[in-house]
């Protein structure tokens, strides 16, 4: 990638304070996930939707999404809960954690939120305009991902905010976050790269988008 080529590659966290990572965390931000029967997100996702076909169900309607959404929420707290265990974090007296500030009080935060939705309204033209390049692999990444980059940079200021009040909540968090955000960058900027050489009415939009992009790097990834 031409504009991080310098700056060095973040890799995914395989163990944290002795704790090993899930490689199925993975398929929990990213956009196209792995899509195996045997990944504890992927597995469960096709499972659910083999028993709404085979009861006669659409697997995408409302109803069958809120219900396996539902079930999702709680094996995941399950997982949680055994995956907290094996680090040693209680979780029982999770309630006496501090509540960290509300995501406007933090102006990086803004700026990423205010970029994000400029994005948005950029695609609503686009789309009004029947614009070629929104049909795109990387206009699904910007999409995808700009919300994904605005989600974990909160949640980063968040393990940032825990871990300088002390409160013991945060420190397991904040590294592979740091590795998520670092991904999540790389592919925006390269998305936004490839966007900026098509032949677009909003090629010069698209251009301040990435370098407002870039300019944002180094604030997020040194919360």
């Amino acid at each position: 990638m031409i504009f991080t080529k310098n700056i060095k590659k973040i890799k995914r966290p395989k163990v944290i304070g002795g704790f090993k990572v899930p490689v199925w965390w993975e398929c929990g931000w990213r956009r196209k996930n792995c899509k195996k029967r045997s990944c504890v997100l992927c597995g469960g996702i096709i499972t659910d939707r083999e028993k709404h076909i085979a009861k006669g169900e659409c697997p995408d309607s409302v109803k069958s999404v809120l219900e396996d959404v539902g079930q999702s929420l709680a094996e995941t707290l399950v997982m949680i809960k055994v995956d907290a265990e094996k680090h040693g974090i209680d979780i029982i007296n999770i309630e006496d954690i501090k509540e960290p500030p509300k995501p406007e009080s933090h102006a990086l935060y803004r700026n990423i939120a205010k970029w994000r939705n400029g994005i948005i309204k950029l695609v609503d033209k686009a789309d009004e305009a029947d614009e070629i390049w929104i049909s795109t692999e990387p206009a699904a990444d910007l999409l995808w991902y700009i919300s994904t980059l605005s989600a974990k940079t909160y949640r980063q200021l968040c393990n940032r905010w825990h871990i300088k009040n002390g409160d013991g909540y945060g420190e397991f968090d904040y590294k592979y976050t740091q590795y998520v955000l670092s991904e999540v960058l790389d592919i925006l900027e390269n998305s936004l790269a490839q966007l900026t050489k098509l032949n677009s009415q909003h090629q010069v939009v698209l251009m301040f988008a990435l370098n407002q992009l870039i300019k944002f790097r180094k604030s997020i990834l040194s919360i």
